[in-house]
């Protein structure tokens, strides 16, 4: 059987072969380039401190936690709250921010509660952890597949109030955000991992926060201003 040519100019065949080993060579360039810039792009983020939530939040198991240094071994979460235009879609994402926020807090077996608000109340000292979504843009799995990195970035914004559940009063708040690069999500497929790591972000600085010591050395102090309902009363 004879290989069929492409034509590509006068005098001149190539097997059809060769478009296909061009084209494969491009994708490897470009994965290697998509790699070495995603891999630059996490290391200029990386905080400095090892021990910072945004660094622990990499790793499958939380930081330790010894219950002798804690001032609150009770911490229970609000419902987030997500703006009325938003809950349809973004809903699913923030319970999966709070459930592994419960989860990861539940591992280190320090806390004597850890979960949703209740009607009951613990009677020890408690905070209380009330989150607000304030951006977010999820790129779906068929608008990656079909649009890799011209799909754009993902990225989840909350903003994290941390009260003294037996005074009601506002003890920390902090914003946590996260956003992964396009390039390297057309690879990964990462956008998805999103939710889950803001939620190991977010228990391992409400383990740093329950703290006698607040994990200061770790982490300064938040200024921390009234509430628009704080200012009311």
């Amino acid at each position: 059987m004879r290989k069929r040519f492409l034509q590509v100019d006068r005098g001149h065949d190539v097997p059809l072969t060769r478009p296909v080993q061009q084209l494969a060579l491009c994708l490897l360039v470009l994965s290697l380039v998509s790699a070495l810039m995603f891999a630059k792009d996490k290391k200029d983020k990386q905080p400095k401190n090892p021990l910072d939530p945004y660094a622990t939040a990499e790793l499958e198991t939380p930081p330790a936690v010894k219950a002798e240094d804690l001032a609150y071994r009770a911490i229970l979460f609000e419902d987030f709250v997500v703006p009325t235009e938003w809950e349809a879609k973004a809903r699913k994402l923030v319970n999966a921010t709070e459930d592994q926020a419960i989860g990861r807090l539940e591992t280190t077996h320090a806390f004597t509660t850890v979960s949703k608000k209740q009607n009951t109340l613990p009677e020890e000292p408690y905070l209380l952890v009330k989150c607000t979504l304030l951006n977010y843009r999820m790129v779906s799995k068929k608008a990656r597949f079909f649009g890799g990195a011209i799909a754009g970035t993902s990225y989840i914004t909350y903003r994290v109030e941390v009260y003294d559940g037996k005074s009601n009063a506002l003890a920390f708040q902090r914003e946590v955000s996260t956003e992964n690069n396009p390039i390297a999500a057309a690879w990964s497929f990462n956008d998805s991992h999103l939710p889950t790591f803001l939620g190991n972000v977010l228990a391992d600085y409400l383990a740093l926060r329950a703290r006698k010591d607040k994990g200061v050395s770790v982490l300064p102090l938040e200024n921390v201003s009234p509430t628009a309902a704080e200012k009311e009363k």
